[in-house]
């Protein structure tokens, strides 16, 4: 039997060079693409995106993403534009992440939202082994549909895993199965009518202040939808918020981003317009 679908890679590694991270080995296969990395004067961290030129994710189609920091390495890494999963009959889109953080490496990885057409079929797992001084800002987003058309969680389904692993014990287990039509996501527990979702996970080598955590407790109290906030058992957070548009999101996320790198790192901000 022929697989309808594509399976694409996206395999990069980065070590540092003196004061700049530089890619070392990158190889993608559709539906992935990267756009060679850039810098900022001030800053030796890599940034770069990848891309889905082939305009969305169908049914049966799978991409799996490699990402590997030498010690040292600083990499900003986001996507051009939203990941659009069209609809599927049987079998869902796929993607997973694998993530290898040497010993004072730092990623910041910080996608656009994932949205979910009618009848689309989502599968992700993202997996990290970080040492114990790397650090780590991940985002998931999420869309429940293309908004402006009323299409409102009227996808088939949404499956994710995240497995966060310090120093070969784990630090971060987090599932999410969510199918609209056996499950109301208007339940408590749920996303509550709302139809955006963005999580953020920070960890670290060392504890956040207090200081810090009243400051990110506001930012989140400033946000007009559902949030909130956790400490980990291994150094870091989890922060968890609802909204009713993408300008909503895309703020907060903004602003949490900045509050990590300028407040909990001590290193220069620089907004990224895409």
């Amino acid at each position: 039997m022929i697989d309808p679908g594509r399976q694409g890679r996206a395999e990069l590694s980065f070590s540092r060079r003196g004061r700049r991270t530089i890619l070392q080995r990158g190889y993608t296969s559709l539906p992935a693409q990267i756009i060679r990395p850039f810098y900022w004067e001030d800053d030796g961290r890599a940034y770069l995106y990848l891309l889905t030129p082939t305009g969305g994710m169908l049914g049966g189609d799978r991409l799996d993403i490699h990402i590997v920091l030498e010690p040292g390495a600083q990499v900003c890494l986001t996507t051009a534009s939203a990941t659009k999963v069209h609809p599927a009959t049987d079998r869902p889109a796929v993607q997973t992440l694998h993530i290898e953080l040497g010993a004072g490496s730092c990623l910041e990885y910080l996608p656009e939202p994932t949205i979910l057409f009618r009848d689309a079929r989502w599968q992700q797992h993202t997996l990290v082994h970080r040492e114990v001084d790397s650090r780590l800002l991940l985002v998931e987003a999420w869309s429940a549909g293309r908004i402006a058309r009323q299409e409102v969680f009227a996808f088939t389904s949404l499956e994710t895993a995240l497995d966060i692993v310090t120093a070969g014990r784990l630090s971060v287990y987090d599932r999410l199965r969510l199918h609209p039509a056996a499950y109301p996501f208007q339940r408590l527990g749920l996303w509550a009518g709302h139809p955006y979702l963005l999580t953020l996970y920070l960890l670290q080598d060392s504890p956040p202040t207090s200081t810090w955590l009243q400051e990110v407790r506001q930012r989140l109290a400033d946000h007009p939808g559902p949030a909130g906030l956790s400490r980990l058992a291994t150094p870091g957070i989890v922060a968890r918020a609802l909204a009713d548009d993408a300008e909503a999101l895309t703020h907060l996320m903004q602003v949490l981003w900045r509050q990590v790198r300028e407040d909990g790192w001590g290193e220069t901000w620089n907004f990224w317009r895409k």
